[in-house]
């Protein structure tokens, strides 16, 4: 797993568990645009990270 999938994987999870507590603690609209950005950027940076690895893959088999 590359560095990139780490990253964006952490952070989309982190968001997601900052977008879901703030919602169940009725905290400030602030915070939950915060936890879904970044779940929004986690989400990008995994699947730019998995495309990276695809066309890695797929350069070293033909």
């Amino acid at each position: 797993m590359s560095k990139l999938l780490r990253i964006s994987t952490a952070t989309g999870l982190l968001g997601l568990v900052i977008t879901m507590t703030a919602a169940l603690s009725g905290a400030l609209p602030t915070i939950l645009g915060l936890g879904f950005v970044m779940a929004a950027l986690g989400l990008f940076g995994a699947l730019v990270g998995a495309a990276a690895s695809l066309r890695h893959v797929w350069q070293s088999t033909h």
